[in-house]
């Protein structure tokens, strides 16, 4: 008498059957190879004898529509097919012959040949249009890179397939994290890579079983859910080339296709090939739309090889918002700022496993590098809403997942001086917890330290751009104020002083200004404090660093805008500024200039292009100033534009008052424009991130 409750575990088979060693084990990370080899052992494959009456029973259910049904249901879920045996069922009975076209699509092969060659078989453009729609997230479905975002509705068989795809690849890559004994950086510490489920709406309550894969998936509803592969990049992997990369957004952008679909292409070729920072930086300023940026990001994170780079990208996300966001759907131990967490927010959910490990990471980081002065502006919030006062500071024993509290919602901001950076252990949280290969020999000269506009204060940027308009790099502002004999330290007092001494009236307060304006001397303090983080009362020249990355950051930027302008506006930014000055004005507010370039798409800190523009800090920019934008364009792009200048302008005023001064036949045959020799030097000099006029970083950029 009694009991007895037992639960297959799906996980332990996949283990056992496809990576325990065996003749028939698959490599951890061939997902299409697993899906093959599964179905094939799992679905019912019909043989000669039994299609003969399988498809005579067929045949006699024409005109019973709900008997159809049933057969084709069937079919969908338990049977392997042929493109013979779908193309004769719908011969055999043609007013089903759409139901089976649409229905069991997920039943052939996942080829893509196998696909196509059944979209030959509709009878009528309606058909397919129609069936297509309803296979859209089955279209979508891409075993090889299965991380993104899904809404299925579970009452059709093609979004059914899918849910059923993504609990197997669940169950299969945990069973991978199981052999190569990897930590669990799952939401709710179950192991699964599937995140966010709602179920009709509501958050999916699975607490009583192992994981999301072992519940029972219903046939009728609408399960949405988010899904994080553990796929990295293998080490020293070909990665592919900027030129094809550059090829890759010439099509992208010149495509006359939405958006939305733009995204699909890209995310069904991603599995191809390996990118790195500087690309996916990139092809994330081409989507406005913040939701497009998450997804085309999405699609491609796990493509990335040089993720110690990833500050660059991070970057160019402009909201708080947005980078939780982006969080919370791929994982936040996954999206943790290994290599580069100085300036970051966070702000964390104790009650979930992987927000757990992130505060574990962060105490823990802090107290190899500088306790407990890197990590400010810290709270801790109990679930009722009132918050802990932390009387004694952030409790040491929090390095512990196990010490950390079950409940409640940590928030802090992370600074760390560059000469108290511990990379040991920020290599070692990555290795560990991101499954990164390739980075235990990685150095401090490796990665390209950066710093984004938006995390220091204003003034700090006001700052740079007084240094960028009057020097060559960020070394010699530190010279001018430390002094050629100097200690290789800037105090306070030498900061204020040497301000003074360049002619620097950026932080002057005005007659004009409201009473509630900082003083000079604040203003300046406020920058002394955010260039100091190791609170020492100096500036080193490592700190000073942090400049030079915020010139990196400035240089990038501009050099992101004027691509954007030549892909698309051609290579004459005459055409561009056609454009932003619809008005005719022959010039520029910055309210104009902005509402311009949001207006032809651009997506990027166009306050900082309109800053560098305007030379005479007047508040407006003349096609004179806008021409500076010439010098970020790359080698090759000027060289190819002078190929083709065969006249001047002379603009006096307006552009409406231009001048052609034409040339004879022979003279233009005469000139020189050394154009092939600016090439060869061009590929020489090439560097790994194709970043070709970082003047003001150089090796001052704090690393």
């Amino acid at each position: 008498t009694g009991d007895l409750h037992l639960v297959f575990c799906v996980e332990k088979a996949i283990f056992k059957r496809f990576l325990s060693g065996g003749k028939n084990s698959l490599v951890e990370t061939d997902n299409v190879g697993f899906f093959l080899q599964y179905y094939k052992e799992m679905r019912f494959s019909p043989s000669f004898n039994k299609v003969v009456p399988l498809f005579a029973y067929w045949a006699g259910l024409h005109g019973d529509k709900d008997g159809q049904e049933a057969f084709i249901d069937a079919l969908s879920k338990d049977f392997n097919l042929t493109l013979p045996h779908l193309a004769h069922m719908c011969e055999s009975v043609k007013e089903a012959s759409t139901d089976c076209l649409y229905k069991l699509r997920p039943a052939l092969s996942e080829s893509k040949s196998s696909q196509f060659i059944t979209n030959l078989l509709f009878s009528k453009l309606e058909d397919l249009l129609f069936t297509h729609e309803k296979l859209d997230t089955f279209l979508q479905w891409n075993p090889a890179n299965p991380t993104g975002h899904y809404c299925m509705e579970l009452d059709n068989p093609s979004d059914y397939a899918v849910a059923e795809r993504l609990l197997l690849c669940d169950r299969w890559e945990a069973a991978v994290d199981k052999k190569l004994e990897r930590k669990d950086t799952s939401q709710y510490g179950n192991g699964s890579h599937l995140r966010n489920p709602l179920y009709q709406g509501r958050e999916l309550d699975y607490s009583q079983y192992a994981s999301v894969a072992e519940w029972n998936l219903p046939e009728v509803g609408t399960l949405e859910v988010d899904y994080a592969s553990n796929h990295r990049a293998p080490k020293n992997v070909e990665v592919l080339s900027d030129d094809l990369w550059e090829n890759l957004m010439v099509l992208t952008v010149n495509s006359s296709c939405l958006a939305e679909d733009r995204i699909i292409a890209m995310r069904s070729i991603a599995h191809n090939f390996w990118i790195r920072s500087v690309h996916m930086r990139s092809i994330i300023g081409y989507f406005k739309d913040s939701r497009q940026r998450a997804d085309i990001f999405i699609a491609f994170y796990l493509r990335i090889v040089d993720l110690h780079n990833a500050k660059m990208f991070r970057v160019r996300f402009p909201t708080r918002e947005e980078i939780e966001g982006l969080q919370n759907r791929l994982g936040y131990a996954s999206f943790f700022p290994f290599f580069q967490p100085e300036n970051a927010q966070f702000s964390l959910n104790l009650a979930q496993h992987d927000q757990r490990l992130c505060a574990s990471m962060w105490v823990n980081l802090c107290q190899k590098e500088k306790y407990p002065h890197n990590i400010h502006d810290y709270h801790y919030y109990l679930l009722d809403g009132t918050e802990d006062p932390m009387p004694l500071g952030i409790p040491r024993s929090w390095a512990s997942y196990d010490a950390l509290p079950t409940e409640g919602r940590f928030t802090a901001t992370y600074m760390c001086a560059p000469e108290f950076r511990h990379l040991p252990t920020r290599k070692a949280f990555a290795i560990q917890y991101s499954y990164l290969n390739g980075c235990e020999d990685l150095t401090e000269d490796d990665i390209q330290w950066w710093t984004g506009l938006t995390e220091p204060p204003s003034d700090v940027l006001r700052m740079l751009e007084f240094f960028i308009a009057r020097y060559d790099n960020i070394k010699q502002p530190f010279v001018a104020i430390d002094g050629e004999d100097g200690n290789g330290v800037i105090t306070l007092q030498e900061l204020t002083e040497g301000l003074d001494q360049m002619g620097c009236h950026k932080f002057d307060k005005l007659k004009t200004d409201p009473p509630e304006q900082k003083t000079k001397a604040q203003r300046v303090n406020a920058i002394f404090r955010y260039l100091d983080p190791g609170c020492e009362g100096s500036i080193s020249e490592d700190e000073w660093g942090v400049l030079g990355q915020l010139w990196r950051e400035f240089d990038r930027s501009i050099q992101e805008f004027v691509q954007f302008l030549t892909l698309t506006f051609g290579d004459d930014l005459l055409f561009a500024w056609e454009t932003l000055d619809d008005d005719d004005s022959g010039e520029l507010s910055r309210e104009e200039f902005l509402k311009a370039v949001e207006n032809i798409g651009y997506f990027g800190p166009a306050s900082v292009v309109f800053a560098l523009l305007d030379s005479s800090d007047d508040g407006n920019i003349s096609y004179d100033e806008f021409e500076v934008l010439e010098q970020y364009k790359p080698k090759r792009k000027r060289a190819a534009t002078s190929r083709k200048t065969i006249f001047d302008l002379s603009r006096q005023g307006s552009k409406d008052s231009c001048k052609t001064r034409t040339i004879s036949k022979e003279s233009f045959f005469q000139l020189d424009f050394k154009v092939d020799e600016d090439d060869e030097q061009d590929k020489s000099s090439n560097t790994d991130d194709g970043d070709e006029s970082d003047k003001g970083s150089e090796t001052w950029d704090g690393g």
